[in-house]
């Protein structure tokens, strides 16, 4: 009991309320995920955290006091791997890693990560590296460099990669420095608007209107944590970009999905008519990306005052590694994670966390903004921005410090059951985990199956 106090504690302080532990109620194992580090704690805290969010709101909403908030560690556990638990027709869907991805050794003797799940990112390397689309042939040539030179020169490119650093090594690093400066959920205002009048209701983001333009994982997952608090989610992607089908999957509950491209400019005229009656914009582009076409923080400001606007990316918003594309997997390599976690198992090979925690935590971190911010709005008004990266979130795991469970037995796939639903969609029957937490004794819920790419209109599903 000792330990989960401790998850309490932790939430209390990400949240800023000490007095959490009154109305919120952690049940379960302080350590379900073997790890090096607290996973179990980070997944517990970010999924609560996002909780809280909605509780705080649905309060907004409906004049009353912060409701009570309930969660299983071993629930939190399985939401944090939702993708490895997915079965669709009750087969695991395909796995979204590219053979050409992973761990390769260099000439010094170092290791460096490639990411190529991606069709363009894959071809990219393989144009670079002279070699052809074969694992053993792309070994032989990074066999023949040095990790940082090959590093700097596929960043140089808008590849992605990353060495393996030991994490005093990452401490003295320009971008690590520049990570520690922020705050691990940054939440500003954009500028003036009148409160917000929103009706109440019992579930407490009912009739908002959320645009997801997010691919992966860590976005995906703020927007299915808003659908499944009542949001109308509206995920908006491009034909032209490549997608992960089981993440799409797993991450497509309650939204619908269209197409528009924004450098088509009757696409991006209606990108603007849906932002004018959005109250939310959700992006994973990297930092000032969307700037380019018109749609940073500012001018989504401008469009719509009252907006709250969630920027995600990989390494923050400063520092020289700001504008570099990243997923989960490279931060973990370039932080020290996976070095660390090797060398507590005995072993020479990189590990990975035993999930893609920085993801979900990162997603459910911005949930929790961006649901804390719309609360906000009802009492004080205004437009905010809602600010978080996988390397804070990373650095936030790592700042709880080494807990070795690595011993631990990993969840198999009955202590799991538990936590299931099953939902009929166009893919299959789905069989998934469902939302953990409950705001007010009720467990959030998705309404509708995800949705192939494309299949609906840009519009909201109902008008105001």
């Amino acid at each position: 009991m000792a330990q989960v106090a401790k998850i309490v504690d932790e939430v209390a302080s990400l949240v800023g309320e000490p007095g959490i532990g009154d109305r919120l109620t952690v049940t379960g194992p302080a350590d379900v995920l073997p790890s090096l580090y607290r996973v179990t704690t980070v997944a517990t805290a970010s999924v609560a955290a996002a909780a809280i969010g909605a509780g705080r709101l649905l309060a907004a909403r409906t004049g009353g006091g912060p409701p009570d908030i309930a969660l299983d560690t071993r629930h939190a556990g399985a939401a944090f791997r939702s993708e490895r638990h997915l079965r669709i027709d009750g087969k695991a869907p395909p796995g979204p890693w590219d053979p050409i991805s992973g761990y390769y050794r260099t000439a010094d003797g170092r290791w460096i990560q490639l990411h190529c799940n991606f069709p363009h990112h894959r071809n990219g390397v393989l144009d670079l590296l002279g070699a052809p689309n074969d694992r053993a042939a792309v070994e032989r040539v990074i066999r023949r460099v040095e990790a940082a030179s090959l590093e700097l020169e596929l960043q140089a490119m808008g590849l992605c990669a990353s060495m393996a650093r030991a994490e005093p090594e990452w401490a003295e690093h320009r971008q690590a420095r520049a990570v520690a400066e922020l705050p691990l959920i940054e939440v500003s205002r954009l500028g003036d608007a009148p409160p917000a009048r929103f009706a109440p209701t019992e579930t407490p983001a009912a009739g908002l209107r959320v645009l997801d333009l997010t691919r992966v994982i860590a976005g995906p997952i703020a927007g299915r944590t808003l659908a499944a608090y009542g949001a109308d989610v509206l995920r908006v992607g491009a034909a032209h970009l490549p997608e992960v089908h089981s993440l799409l999957v797993d991450t497509g509950f309650g939204k619908r999905n269209a197409f528009l491209n924004l450098r088509v400019a009757a696409d991006a005229r209606r990108l603007r008519e849906l932002i004018a009656s959005a109250d939310v914009v959700l992006q994973a582009y990297r930092p000032s990306a969307l700037d380019r076409l018109g749609f940073g923080p500012d001018a989504v400001a401008r469009m719509r005052p009252g907006i709250v606007y969630a920027s995600i990316s990989a390494y923050g918003r400063q520092g020289p590694w700001s504008g570099l594309r990243g997923f989960d997997s490279l931060v973990q390599t370039a932080s020290g994670i996976v070095l660390a976690t090797a060398e507590a198992a005995g072993t020479s090979s990189p590990v990975p966390l035993p999930a893609q925690a920085l993801d979900h935590g990162t997603g459910y971190l911005a949930a929790f903004g961006v649901l804390d911010a719309l609360a906000r709005r009802v009492s004080e008004g205004g437009s905010w921005h809602v600010r978080v990266s996988l390397a804070r979130t990373g650095r936030w795991l790592q700042d709880l410090g080494h807990h070795d469970t690595l011993a631990h037995p990993d969840p198999t796939a009955d202590d799991v059951d538990a936590y299931r639903s099953c939902l009929s969609s166009e893919f299959g029957e789905l069989s998934y985990i469902r939302p953990a937490a409950t705001v007010a004794g009720v467990a959030p819920r998705w309404l509708s199956p995800p949705a192939s790419l494309g299949t609906s209109q840009a519009v909201w599903s109902a008008p105001r």
